[in-house]
């Protein structure tokens, strides 16, 4: 197959350098327009037709062409838009023939998509097979979740001090938690205190909202007891100190067991004798009639007490009892380091891929903690596919790559372009001006996920005269415009400044507070 690949002049090198990336035989044909983005559909027929093509099985138009490409069809090449950036030809070229490519969606799209949609459906194909991969000893069904080594791992989410929401705050958590992939809501009790009738309400209000199964994070008996009347179909925890009190109502649901016991003051810290006191505890709760059993060996917090030593205890349980399923509570790492936990939760899924980890809990009690069971239900499914595929957790079709990029787009500065040229050196103005016009406050609804811009007809007043609301900085800063709400060429630019740093925020997570920078520099230590 020979591809002819169409550019802008600006361009041409560029793509070049990228496409002979690829194993596809192309050419470049270089149109007289400067800038590939700018050319239209029309423009890019009337110069193919002044020039010779012909010998090409395909035809490639820059993705950022706007527009429908089918009136060139009248070249007799099949033509197709191609992606947005020159850094993917290579990846485009390669796949052609496995992706169906289109006239009007840039290829990257289609491309993204269609790695997306293989990586779903492989997963999904694990859960057809569910009937018979619970026959494996080490997989069990929690009501209608399939949990265990065949399975991805399951994540949990907590509702931390579930007692202190009312029922409907607990309803949008639950909602919320739900929505971003977790498999089960946790209710969190307070601990210190016996609160029966909360825990009660608490798993109610969750089983009214959502479908996810529901656990009681309590070591209380009483709390434990009135959550399994109301529908828990998981305790944790269970432990030496509790465990005969909980064992009348615990032989039809879920309990997590851990390697303490708070009555004699006892959490092992060293690996081999929590791993003794767990398996202690397992048979205790085996002759008390619970029969259906996770493991939690509690993972530590870095450095004090120590994550390492806890990873040990993982392991060598999972080496002493392949079939047990087993419970990490990865938030005690995310909540307790100061770091994004975008790649946090990505190793952490990771390292309990490799322990045979089937449920994992976390929680997003601080701000930086934000997202993180979306983050972690994506991470778990990126590691689930690489353990399938006895591959490393690189280039599944999923992945976590979000602050930086996995290959740069960005097109190079050639300073030669600066040859022969007058080099203006930008400065900063303190020149403020008044837009005549009024002004605007910028605020983001992160509930749901607009920018905002409050309109202020005089600088005099602490009353917006109307809400301008919108999902991007484009469609808000072009309704200020097209409503005739600035006059001065730096207002407009300050306000495009500030909603671009605004949709970054509703993005990320970071906050957004009007003309404070979104980003502090990382301290150089020398």
């Amino acid at each position: 197959m020979k591809v002819l690949l169409v550019t802008g002049q600006l361009a041409k090198d560029l793509v070049r350098k990228y496409a002979s990336e690829s194993h596809v035989d192309f050419e470049v044909m270089d149109l007289r327009m400067p800038v590939a983005a700018l050319m239209k559909p029309p423009y890019i027929l009337r110069e193919l037709k002044t020039r010779k093509v012909e010998g090409f099985d395909l035809m490639i138009i820059p993705g950022l062409v706007s527009g429908d490409l089918s009136l060139i069809d009248e070249i007799k090449i099949p033509v197709f838009k191609g992606p947005r950036y020159a850094a993917d030809i290579p990846v485009v070229l390669d796949m052609l023939g496995k992706v169906k490519l289109s006239k009007t969606s840039p290829a990257d799209d289609l491309l993204r998509d269609e790695l997306v949609r293989r990586a779903l459906e492989e997963i999904k194909s694990v859960d057809k097979r569910r009937e018979e991969l619970l026959k494996n000893p080490w997989n069990i069904l929690i009501k209608n979740l399939p949990v265990g080594r065949d399975f991805p791992s399951r994540i949990m989410a907590e509702i931390v001090d579930a007692p202190r929401l009312n029922n409907k705050g607990i309803v949008k958590k639950a909602k919320y938690y739900s929505s971003s992939g977790a498999d089960i809501i946790d209710v969190g009790m307070i601990a210190g205190e016996s609160r029966p009738d909360d825990a009660r309400r608490a798993v109610s209000a969750v089983r009214s909202a959502v479908n996810s199964l529901v656990s009681i994070d309590t070591m209380d008996p009483k709390e434990a007891e009135a959550a399994v009347s109301a529908g828990a179909d998981i305790i944790l925890s269970v432990d030496g100190s509790n465990m005969d009190e909980m064992a009348p109502f615990s032989s039809d649901v879920v309990v997590v067991v851990i390697p303490t016991d708070y009555r004699k003051q006892l959490f092992p810290k060293d690996p081999s004798e929590r791993v003794k006191l767990i398996e202690e505890n397992i048979g205790k709760a085996r002759n008390l009639g619970m029969k259906r059993i996770v493991a939690d060996l509690i993972v530590d917090p870095l450095i004090s007490p120590g994550f390492v030593d806890s990873i040990v205890s993982f392991y060598e349980f999972r080496r002493r009892e392949p079939n047990i399923p087993i419970l990490m509570g990865v938030g005690n790492i995310t909540e307790m380091t100061d770091t994004d936990t975008m790649g946090a939760n990505a190793i952490l899924a990771g390292i309990a891929s490799e322990l045979g980890a089937n449920l994992l809990l976390t929680t997003e009690v601080s701000d930086k903690a934000r997202g993180s069971v979306r983050e972690l239900s994506l991470a778990s499914h990126i590691m689930f596919l690489a353990k399938k595929r006895s591959s490393v957790p690189k280039d599944m079709g999923l992945d976590m790559v979000f602050m930086k990029d996995k290959k740069s787009k960005e097109e190079l500065y050639d300073r030669r372009i600066e040859k022969g040229k007058k080099i203006i050196k930008s400065k900063r103005s303190w020149v403020e001006r008044m837009d005549p016009k009024g002004c605007i406050r910028i605020l983001l609804d992160r509930d749901k996920g607009d920018i905002v811009a409050l309109y202020y007809q005089s600088y005099k007043t602490d009353k917006c005269t109307f809400v301008i609301k919108g999902k991007g900085a484009e469609e808000v800063y072009r309704t200020i415009i097209d409503l005739g709400l600035v006059s001065l060429y730096d207002h407009a630019a300050y306000l495009g400044s500030e909603l671009q740093k605004a949709q970054i925020a509703l993005n990320t997570g970071k906050s957004y507070l009007q003309d404070a920078p979104l980003f502090v520099h990382v301290p150089e230590l020398k």
